[in-house]
C-alpha cells in the first residue's frame, strides 16, 4: 500500500488497530492521534516541571504511550501495558494527595498548570475517541487517566471554590515511607 495514498490531495496513511489505511487528514482517526500526541507532549512537560509528582506523571505518560501503540497495532499486550501503567500512576499519586477541600479547582503554581494542560488534552483525546467506531475500549483508559491527572493537580498549590468561599491549598510533603501496598 506504500505510495498509494495521495497525501497532496488531503489523504494520509495511518496504522489503525493493525490495519494500514488511507484516510482523510480530517478523519476522526487522525484527530485521535493528534490529540494523543499533544497529550503526550503535555504530560511529558508536566513530568519534567513537577519534581514531586514526576515519577507518577512519567507513569501516566507511559500509560498513554502504550495506549497509542495499541490503537496503532491492535496488539492487546499494549492495551494491557497501558492499564498496568495507569494503575501504577494512580497508586503513585494517592499517597501524595492532601486532605483538602473538594470543589472547583484552579491552579496557583506552574506544576498544577502544566498538569491541567495535560489533563485537558487527555480529555480532548477521550472526546475524539468517542467519535470513532472502533477501539472504544481506549475511552476507559483516557477517562481514568484524566482522573489521575486531576488528582495530581490536587497535589500542587491550588485554589478551591467551595460553597463557603475560596480556600487556598498548599499541600505538605508526605512522610518518606511508602504505603504497605506499594
Amino acid at each position: 500500500m506504500a505510495g498509494t495514498c495521495p497525501g497532496d490531495l488531503g489523504d494520509t496513511e495511518v496504522l489503525w488497530l493493525g490495519r494500514q489505511m488511507c484516510v482523510s487528514k480530517a478523519s476522526n482517526i487522525i484527530k485521535v492521534f493528534g490529540a494523543l500526541e499533544a497529550a503526550l507532549g503535555y504530560i511529558n512537560y508536566a513530568a519534567v516541571v513537577c519534581r514531586r509528582q514526576g515519577k507518577c506523571l512519567s507513569r501516566a505518560y507511559w500509560s498513554l504511550f502504550n495506549l497509542g501503540l495499541y490503537l496503532a497495532t491492535g496488539d492487546d499486550k499494549y492495551y494491557g501495558r497501558s492499564l498496568y501503567m495507569l494503575n501504577k500512576a494512580m497508586r503513585c499519586i494517592l499517597p501524595l494527595l492532601p486532605d483538602s477541600h473538594l470543589g472547583w479547582l484552579y491552579c496557583l503554581d506552574r506544576c498544577c498548570a502544566a498538569v491541567n494542560n495535560a489533563r485537558a488534552w487527555v480529555r480532548w483525546a477521550e472526546r475524539r475517541m468517542a467519535a470513532v467506531e472502533e477501539g472504544r475500549e481506549a475511552i476507559l483508559v483516557l477517562n481514568h487517566l484524566g482522573n489521575v491527572l486531576f488528582e495530581a493537580m490536587r497535589t500542587c498549590r491550588h485554589g478551591v471554590k467551595t460553597s463557603r468561599g475560596f480556600v487556598v491549598v498548599k499541600p505538605t510533603h508526605p512522610p518518606a515511607s511508602l504505603p504497605y501496598w506499594w
